[in-house]
């Protein structure tokens, strides 16, 4: 695949995050429970990562299962706790301003992550061209959620 191909498709991905966590609230809001709302939603997680698997898996990577360090298990927690903390904070603050304030988070942690190479990212080191881009973003980002 060619980089501009894996910036659409990091692109799209943004845009279906904008939609599916607002769904999720959507669906708490009919449940009156964000906790019951995440449950169901990584139960249809797992069902279509099953199927996604069975189509296309690679079965060899089953046995491997257990060479993966414990701490690399981690994302389960945190993807719960990001959904029940999305599907109760949309309908407080706003999908506009919650995302806002989720991106700005992230560029944040995404400087280090990548300044380090923390968990075998790339190392792309910090420079001040990079830190004014990521103010500007952030300052951006915080006028436009006020």
């Amino acid at each position: 695949m060619q980089t501009s191909t894996f910036v659409f498709v990091a692109l799209l991905m943004g845009i279906i995050v904008a939609i599916y966590l607002p769904m999720n609230s959507s669906v708490a809001r009919y449940l009156g429970s964000s906790i019951a709302a995440t449950v169901i939603f990584f139960a249809v997680a797992l069902i279509t990562s099953i199927f996604i698997f069975i189509f296309f898996g690679e079965y060899a990577s089953i046995p491997k299962i257990g060479t993966v360090p414990l701490y690399l298990y981690v994302p389960g927690f945190i993807a719960a706790f990001m959904v029940i903390g999305t599907t109760f904070l949309i309908p407080k603050i706003g999908a506009r301003r919650f995302f806002i304030l989720l991106v700005s988070g992230q560029i944040l942690m995404a400087i280090i992550v990548s300044h380090f190479g923390i968990l075998e990212s790339l190392k792309d080191p910090i420079t001040l061209k990079k830190i004014l881009g990521a103010t500007l973003v952030i300052a951006g980002a915080f006028l436009s959620a006020s």
